[in-house]
């Protein structure tokens, strides 16, 4: 209803400066023509563009087109009475902006304590604000609404409207601040409060500098509204200040396990996870970053990367967790690379083959099995049959020529 009545308002204004400028360019129009006989149309032309009369400039402008067409001072010309009609636009559309915060002021007076009342508040706000950039009478009509109808929309509205000119027109970010503050106060049950805490984080975070304010203002919203829709990548924000700004991994960590536990479902929690595997790999912490990415296959099982997840697995048990054992013998020691891992590798190689056959990574990880069984487990049969099976069911695969080549040496 209220976006209804503000078109039907923005009709009413544009139809109204139509009329005007008709009216006052045939009014022109005639004037301009008892002068034509004692003057030139563009010596009289210019006299009322200079003397701020663009209403009889543009009658006489376009008096000269037509005695004089094919003119080289044509172009110029048009682009002036073009210049004309835009000065007699903007003083007719001020005039009319008057006209309608004067009708605005009287819906007040006459009905003081209704909605009406609040909604031409506001409205006469929006028009200090965006027609007039008359930013400091905004604000004042916008304090009037919060003061006068305190418990509206258009209260809520005016709180936000005022920090967005303090923080974005004024660059007074003080003022900013407290707006919205009183916002998430005084209407804290409401989504607007917590999109104006965030406007408080974001102003703390990129005007002012100040990161101790800025995580503050994230973990309001995060204690307040725990069940927020944007309470998750909050928490993604935080995890993130606490590593780039902080170098805190462990609170980093800790707060990306928050996203997984209390919000399982969300997009997030997938991404907090990735992000956990991420650190752990940056710390060559390779037995955390493989346990991280079964938690992810674990709970994601059907997600499109979980081909991607189990090639990943093993990959580093095959590469990144490579272990020997020391034997001594005639008081020698002796390094013997253990067989386990290697184990562990074909493990998950063989669930992804078998889980995902149509997968990309089912070619890649059957020809990373044959290679361990070949090089580290010393097991060419079961080594060739692998690569017979990416030759028999992949024939279309990068994977293939290798394969065959392979295998066809093992014959």
């Amino acid at each position: 209803m209220k976006s209804r009545k503000a078109s039907y308002a923005s009709k009413l204004l544009v139809l109204a400066i139509a009329a005007i400028v008709f009216a006052t360019c045939a009014s022109s129009a005639a004037a301009f023509v008892s002068n034509q006989n004692t003057a030139s149309p563009l010596a009289l032309a210019k006299k009322y563009a200079a003397e701020g009369e663009h209403e009889k400039a543009v009658a006489a402008y376009q008096q000269y087109v037509k005695l004089y067409p094919n003119s080289e001072t044509v172009p110029e010309i048009l682009i002036e009475i073009g210049k004309c009609q835009k000065e007699i636009y903007e003083k007719n559309r001020l005039l009319m902006v008057d006209n309608v915060i004067k009708s605005y002021e009287q819906i007040i007076e006459s009905f003081p304590q209704s909605d009406l009342g609040a909604q031409a508040c506001f409205q006469i706000g929006q028009l200090y604000e965006k027609e007039l950039k008359e930013y400091n009478q905004a604000i004042k009509y916008y304090e009037r609404c919060t003061v006068d109808y305190p418990i509206t929309t258009y209260a809520a509205s005016s709180l936000y409207r005022m920090g967005q000119i303090y923080e974005t027109n004024l660059q007074d970010y003080e003022g900013a601040i407290l707006s919205y503050e009183r916002l998430s106060r005084d209407f804290s049950k409401y989504q607007i409060a917590v999109d104006s805490l965030l406007c408080v984080q974001k102003i703390y975070e990129t005007k002012l500098k100040d990161s101790k304010k800025s995580l503050e203002a994230y973990y309001e919203v995060v204690n307040n509204y725990p069940e927020n829709k944007k309470t998750p990548e909050i928490l993604m924000e935080i995890a993130k200040f606490y590593k780039d700004k902080k170098g805190d991994i462990d609170n980093t960590i800790k707060t990306y396990q928050q996203v997984i536990e209390r919000f399982p479902q969300d997009k997030t929690a997938y991404q907090a996870y990735q992000e956990i595997a991420r650190i752990h790999e940056e710390a060559h912490d390779y037995n955390g970053v493989v346990e991280t990415y079964k938690k992810i296959y674990e709970a994601y099982p059907e997600n499109e990367n979980a081909p991607k997840t189990l090639f990943n697995i093993a990959q580093v048990y095959e590469i990144n967790l490579k272990q020997y054992k020391k034997k001594r013998i005639d008081e020698k020691t002796y390094y013997k690379q253990d067989k386990t891992n290697f184990n562990e590798a074909v493990k998950y190689y063989t669930k992804l083959v078998d889980t995902f056959p149509q997968s990309p990574y089912a070619p890649a990880a059957l020809m990373k099995i044959g290679n361990i069984l070949n090089g580290d487990l010393l097991n060419s049969i079961d080594a060739k049959l692998m690569y017979k099976s990416v030759v028999d069911k992949y024939p279309e695969s990068k994977e293939y020529a290798g394969a065959l080549e392979l295998y066809n040496k093992m014959r």
